[in-house]
Parts: structure tokens; sequence; C-alpha cells
């Protein structure tokens, strides 16, 4: 998907989780064009690393008319280190910031849910979502039956 928008034009990546990987967008643009190196120029990636940095990141990243990907927005709010408490508070307050960097332009924000029990945080993040995508393993094929 990265690769994809690139091809358009100018794209900017909020790196939460530490998933952007620039080899992996380059191979994939290698598909469609021979520029790659000029095409990921035109990809402005930032990353944080704790939770008080995504609030920073978040609140400080200018709202222009530019894609933006938010990668993994909930990554550093799962630290266990940070009480759920302050994660909790330090979300809230940047839960308003998707709909300000949009900007007129498109803005997609993902999130990877906890498996383990009900997920507070993406709750969170999914009540102010204009739209919500969820991926998952496909549905197995029925068997087919001879007789």
């Amino acid at each position: 998907m990265v690769a994809r928008l690139a091809l358009r034009g100018s794209l900017r990546v909020l790196d939460g989780g530490n998933r952007f990987n620039a080899y992996t967008v380059a191979l994939a643009l290698r598909q469609h064009t021979i520029e790659v190196e000029a095409i990921l120029e035109q990809i402005h990636v930032a990353r944080a690393f704790t939770c008080y940095q995504v609030v920073t990141l978040l609140t400080q990243t200018p709202a222009i008319p530019q894609p933006t990907l938010v990668l993994d927005m909930l990554a550093t709010f799962r630290d266990e280190s940070v009480s759920l408490e302050e994660r909790r508070r330090l979300l809230r307050s940047c839960l308003d910031q998707p709909h300000r960097l949009a900007g007129g332009a498109p803005l997609l924000v993902s999130a990877i849910p906890q498996s383990t029990q009900s997920d507070e945080l993406l709750i969170m993040l999914e009540e102010v979502a204009d739209q919500i995508w969820r991926f998952g393993p496909p549905e197995p094929l029925p068997s087919l039956r001879l007789f």
C-alpha cells in the first residue's frame, strides 16, 4: 500500500510500531517503476518509540493536504512499564489528532488488536474512527463432497 500511494505523489508515514520497512517498499516499487530512489524520496517517515513520543509526533506534525499513514498507532501504548491509567490519558490526548492531520487528504491509521483480552485501547481508537476495516485470516473454504 505504501508503494502504491507513493507512486501517486508525496506520502507521509508516522510509524508508531517500528513497522515501516523501506526495503520492502523498494521491492514493491521495482514492480512498477525504475525510478525507485526518486519515489522513495517522496516518502517522509517519522518514528516514535514510546507512547509519549507518539503523542508528541501526532500533535507536532502539521496538518497538510498530503496522504498520511499512521502505522501501528497503539503499539507503544501497550508498554506495561507505563501505568494503564497513564497510557489511557496519553491516548485520549491524541485521539483528535488523526482528524486534524487528515487536512483534506486521505489518512489511514492502523492498529493491531491485542488478542489476549478485551482491548480497551483499541476500542478508544475505534470510537473516533470514521471507518473501520478489520482484516484477519481468510475464511476456510467448505470441503467439496464427491458423493
